[in-house]
């Protein structure tokens, strides 16, 4: 599986690139993509550049021209949530723009008019391997979830701050995840946004910006490092929420000490053609290398492990 790597700065892809050792390069629409490996997994490392048009171009060529299937991006941002301080880290559940304002046509603030969904669901598992990620950096550092807002300003009031967390109930504010965001939902490709606090968004961020970047991203590559190291499962459960039949094979393999991996295949498109690849329309479907089991069949099940 190759993975997508995004930053929007020099220093937030600078420690993943010479950990990456032996890369090739390629430019495209006048940006730089590094291919090689990362703790033993492919990826492909860019740096968007700042702003949404930016994240949303180098996302798609990630997806279009490097077939990425999962992409991270990591970096900087500033803290909206009253109890974060610098050098705590969010895990995105969502995202959204709050600089999308049609309000006078009657639509919510961050709505995209005459479209039905505005808010990008982050992957579940990719959430959960970035916290687990994050617990395992060295210090007392805090590793929370929630949603991740972007726009095309630099936040530095703290009326500004008060009104974005009052709104829409977030946690922090940068430049570019949301649009990451929207492309991977639009083309079905599983995402996560993994941001350090580098400031509080309240007009301190002259003081603290420059001197915590560096801090901030060094914590970021932290996570994506182990995130890229995590053991993967050897089976694979697909399945949906509220189904039965998928309870019970997940049921079933944990009380036989097998380790695997959900995915939700309503949560991404990439998961459902997986899904077809093995002849298969319907939930769930568990997969061990090249061999797959549909419905819950212990029988089938057992023989599927003993491959």
């Amino acid at each position: 599986m190759r993975i997508g790597i995004i930053g929007a700065m020099d220093e937030e892809i600078a420690l993943c690139k010479e950990a990456m050792g032996e890369v090739t390069t390629s430019v495209k629409a006048g940006i730089t993509y590094y291919s090689g490996q990362l703790e033993g997994k492919p990826v492909v490392l860019c740096k968007s550049g700042v702003g949404k048009v930016n994240a949303a171009v180098t996302t798609q060529i990630l997806i279009d021209q490097f077939q990425v299937e999962q992409v991270i991006f990591t970096g900087v941002a500033g803290a909206i949530h009253p109890d974060l301080q610098i050098g705590d880290i969010v895990v995105s559940t969502d995202c959204l723009q709050h600089d999308m304002d049609a309000t006078p046509l009657g639509f919510a603030p961050g709505q995209i008019p005459f479209s039905e969904q505005w808010i990008w669901q982050a992957d579940p598992q990719l959430v959960k391997r970035a916290v687990e990620a994050g617990r395992k950096l060295d210090g007392e550092i805090r590793v929370v979830t929630g949603r991740i807002l972007s726009g095309d300003q630099f936040v530095a009031s703290r009326e500004k701050v008060a009104k974005l967390h009052e709104q829409f109930a977030a946690h922090c504010t940068e430049m570019e995840g949301a649009a990451v965001g929207q492309v991977c939902a639009m083309n079905g490709i599983p995402f996560v946004i993994v941001r350090s606090m580098s400031d509080k968004a309240d007009g301190s961020a002259h003081v603290n910006f420059v001197e915590f970047t560096k801090l901030a991203a060094q914590r970021s590559f932290e996570i994506v490092r182990h995130m890229l190291a995590a053991e993967e499962a050897e089976v694979i459960v697909y399945s949906t929420k509220n189904c039965i039949d998928c309870n019970m094979v997940k049921q079933w393999l944990t009380e036989r000490g097998v380790k695997f991996e959900v995915r939700d295949v309503m949560t991404s498109r990439a998961w459902q053609e997986e899904v077809e690849r093995f002849g298969f329309m319907g939930v769930p479907v568990t997969v061990k290398g090249e061999k797959a089991v549909k419905g819950f069949q212990p029988s089938e099940l057992e023989r599927l492990l003993e491959s």
